[in-house]
Parts: C-alpha cells; sequence; structure tokens
C-alpha cells in the first residue's frame, strides 16, 4: 500500500512525500484520503512555515492515479462519486493551505500528479519532468474543478491542448507554456532553497498573501475581502512589522516569529 509521508524540520519546513514507488507514486485511494487530512492539519500548525510537496526517489512526482485499483474503488457510479469527491478534497485542501506550499516535481507527473502540482503555489521540475493528463486515452472524465485550476495557470488555449491531445511535455517545455516555474538540474535543492527563503520572511505577510490568492481563485470557503483586508491590517499592527523596520535600519537579517 502506499502512504503520505510528512516530516517537519526545525525551521519550519514541512516536507510530505508521496510513496507508492513501486507505482511510481501513483496515488491510491487512500493515499488522497491522507493527503487532505496531511495538508488541513499542516496548515493549522502554526510551527509550519512552508510545505514541499514530492514523490519518493526522483523518477516520478506522482504518475496518476492507481488505476490497478480502479476495479475495486472506482468502478461503480457510486465510487465514481466517492474517488472523484476525495480527489477534490485533497486538492482543495492543498490550495486552502495557510501556507506556501511548493510542488517539487522530479520525472513523471501525469493525471492526478498534474492536479496536485496545479493547486500548489509554486511548482518547481527536474530537466526531465514529463507533464500529461492522458484523460482521453482511459475515457475517464475530467471535472470541471481541474479543468478550472488548469485553467487559471494555462488560459484556454493551453488547457484545451493539454487535455485534448493528451500530450506529454517535456523538460523546458513545461516552463514555457506555464505549468512549471523553473526547469532546474537538481529539483530538490531548489526547491529546499526556496522553502529557506520563504521561511525566513514574515509568516503574517505571508498569510495574508495566501488568503487574497485564496479569494481570487474562489477556493471552497475562501476568505472574504473583509477577512483579507483585516489580515493586511494585523501585519501593520504586527511585532513583525516592527522587527522589519528594525531590521532593516540596522542593516541585519529580521527574524520574524509570527506576532
Amino acid at each position: 500500500m502506499g502512504e503520505v509521508c510528512t516530516d517537519i524540520d526545525d525551521k519550519g519546513i514541512a516536507t510530505v512525500t508521496f510513496s507508492n514507488i513501486a507505482r511510481m507514486n501513483a496515488m491510491q485511494l487512500g493515499m488522497w484520503q491522507s493527503l487532505a487530512q496531511t495538508m488541513t492539519r499542516l496548515s493549522a500548525d502554526e510551527s509550519v512555515r512552508v510545505v514541499i510537496l514530492r514523490g519518493e526517489g526522483d523518477a516520478a512526482f506522482v504518475s496518476g492515479a492507481d488505476i490497478s485499483e480502479f476495479e475495486s474503488v472506482r468502478s461503480t457510479p457510486d465510487a465514481v462519486t466517492y474517488y472523484d469527491a476525495c480527489v477534490e478534497q485533497a486538492e482543495v485542501a492543498i490550495g486552502a493551505c495557510s501556507k506556501p506550499v511548493i510542488a517539487a516535481i522530479s520525472g513523471v507527473c501525469y493525471g492526478g500528479g498534474v492536479g496536485i502540482a496545479v493547486s500548489c503555489d509554486l511548482r518547481y521540475a527536474s530537466l526531465d519532468c514529463r507533464f500529461a493528463v492522458p484523460a482521453g486515452k482511459l475515457g475517464l472524465g475530467y471535472p470541471l474543478e481541474d479543468v478550472t485550476r488548469l485553467y487559471r495557470i494555462l488560459g484556454r488555449a493551453g488547457v484545451a491542448e493539454l487535455l485534448l491531445t493528451a500530450r506529454v511535455y517535456r523538460g523546458a517545455e513545461a516552463r514555457e507554456v506555464g505549468l512549471v516555474h523553473a526547469c532546474v538540474e537538481d529539483v530538490f535543492a531548489h526547491a529546499r532553497a526556496q522553502a529557506e527563503a520563504i521561511a525566513a520572511l514574515a509568516p503574517l505577510t505571508l498569510t495574508s498573501v495566501k488568503m487574497a490568492l485564496q479569494n481570487l481563485d474562489q477556493v471552497p470557503h475562501a476568505p472574504d475581502i473583509e477577512s483579507v483586508a483585516a489580515a493586511v491590517t494585523r501585519c501593520f499592527e504586527s511585532e513583525d512589522y516592527v522587527e522589519g523596520r528594525r531590521a532593516f535600519a540596522q542593516k541585519r537579517s529580521p527574524v520574524f516569529r509570527g506576532k
């Protein structure tokens, strides 16, 4: 059985690993359910500053849903509805996370892996990355919510090509169409460096930015305009704002505490 593993270090960086290496980290139903629970828990954990999602090993981020279990968990109308709801809950939990979420994508990122990746705030990939949504090759329907997430990133022309052709986007091509922010030689080191830089920033500022983005993306239960404005006001009333000004004047790095 595959699993979703979590590690939180002393810098407040949480690493969530998709572990089903025998099947290229394909997502099983239990993994979707665990991912939703994990992201909800990390969102509420005040010790966490930033989250990295990655696959076990370097051959795959997530190769999609584990089709080998479809006959038992996704073969009847009710089972399809339940399965799709679990996938949607996981992807919504990623987008609704109060902390910045980075996808560190190595190798294969297909189907459900693309859905996970585009739910993240930042996406970095290895030079040998491969992206595809082969729904048309499997005969399954692609939910409106997933199409909408792709649409926000790729626009109509981009999402039409991705879904209607089921083609594979390789390496720098994924960067060119906007699927990822960068393709790098060592994606895990790059994601880690980005996470450390983010973890050093003011948490209240990052939270207010996430709230604004969630509002714009119309994430389910997203903060309303008044809540976003209150979060911005809280930044200016915080001890961190005082620390930021003092550090700038003293020409030193600030130490933010999220207060």
